[in-house]
């Protein structure tokens, strides 16, 4: 398959951003398959499912984080993990074969459960975007944090897919002392002063959902509905989460999708943001997953949760208006199929 590189994207820029009808990064191609997963540990003795990403044909794939085990201030170490991950010869074909984007989660950013205060956020994000292979001129050479907004396709097919960054700027938020139905560790904070995108972000993503998308995908490391089972996720910052929904109904961000990982399985999750179904399809487990976590309590499952190997796809569907969510194993089996027409992600004039 041959597909626009990430430097032949951003070159594709002739205007800066306030004067723009696209994204940051703009192509004229029309994408229908974005693949996308996360959790991968190139020294895991099961390797991690990139064939069978490949022989799904995606147009994207997005890395959602914990794309290495790196857990380390030593950016030496950071380095040769992230030559392990090199070294891997079905990631180096996944990468030929389609066009690649990333962020990263608590484990490739540094530090378990890391933020803000992790010493070496900036050198390790020189080292994110060198590996990645972001260009010179990249606006995530610009600025702190690793966001980014991509958009693909014509006037009536654009897809936009946008990058978040939930580690940089992230406030480290107390353990709870309880919490119900869960496997993990934290509760929802009551202190509003606590940010998990920063104002620099907020500020970015709010301009970015007033850009015009036929389809919009929010990329996030982190669970943005689900929150019970105590890890990490947007229900922790619970006035973070209502305003992104708040930004989402303001500004009509219609056929507007979510798509996360971090927790070692696969589920989708769905809530109601006043009369729009808002849905956020997690796929977890490149390399590993694991069968408790997929048992904790989540109130906004659609359907099952599934701890197999297993990575996440967005088919498209122009002509017909509409979209499947889905996520498939190791053999290129469908674990979760949900189709959506694009007149039901809708907000109310």
């Amino acid at each position: 398959m041959n597909t626009p590189s990430l430097p032949a994207l951003i070159l594709a820029l002739t205007l800066p951003l306030a004067a723009q009808s696209t994204s940051e990064v703009h192509s004229e191609k029309t994408i229908t398959k974005i693949a996308f997963g996360s959790c991968n540990n190139p020294r895991d003795k099961t390797p991690a499912i990139f064939n069978a990403v490949i022989a799904k044909q995606p147009d994207i794939f997005v890395f959602l984080g914990d794309n290495i085990y790196g857990d380390t201030k030593d950016m030496d170490v950071l380095k040769k993990k992230y030559q392990e991950l090199e070294a891997v010869e079905d990631f180096r074909k996944l990468r030929e074969s389609t066009t690649m984007l990333a962020t990263w989660d608590d484990h490739d950013f540094g530090t378990n459960d890391g933020g803000n205060t992790y010493p070496k956020r900036k050198e390790s994000q020189q080292i994110f975007l060198d590996f990645f292979k972001d260009p010179a001129d990249s606006p995530r050479r610009t600025r702190e944090g690793i966001y980014a907004s991509y958009s693909f396709g014509e006037k009536g097919k654009t897809c936009q897919i946008l990058v978040l960054d939930t580690r940089y700027f992230r406030d480290l938020i107390p353990r709870a002392k309880e919490h119900s139905g869960g496997v993990g560790w934290y509760g929802p904070t009551k202190d509003t002063s606590k940010t998990l995108l920063g104002e620099t972000q907020w500020k970015w993503l709010e301009a970015q959902l007033q850009i015009p998308a036929d389809l919009r995908i929010i990329a996030s490391s982190i669970q943005m509905i689900s929150y019970e089972k105590g890890m990490e996720n947007w229900g922790n910052v619970p006035h973070e989460q209502k305003r992104l929904f708040g930004l989402l109904k303001k500004h009509k961000a219609h056929h507007t999708v979510a798509i996360s990982g971090d927790v070692h399985f696969a589920e989708l999750s769905k809530t109601n943001i006043d009369d729009y179904p808002f849905y956020d399809l997690t796929s977890s487990g490149l390399s590993h997953t694991h069968k408790g976590w997929a048992m904790a309590a989540n109130s906004f499952r659609v359907g099952k949760s599934h701890y197999e190997l297993n990575a996440g796809l967005i088919e498209i569907d122009w002509e017909k208006k509409s979209l499947s969510l889905n996520v498939f194993n190791g053999k290129g089996k469908n674990l979760i199929e949900h189709p959506i027409k694009f007149g039901e992600l809708t907000f109310s004039e």
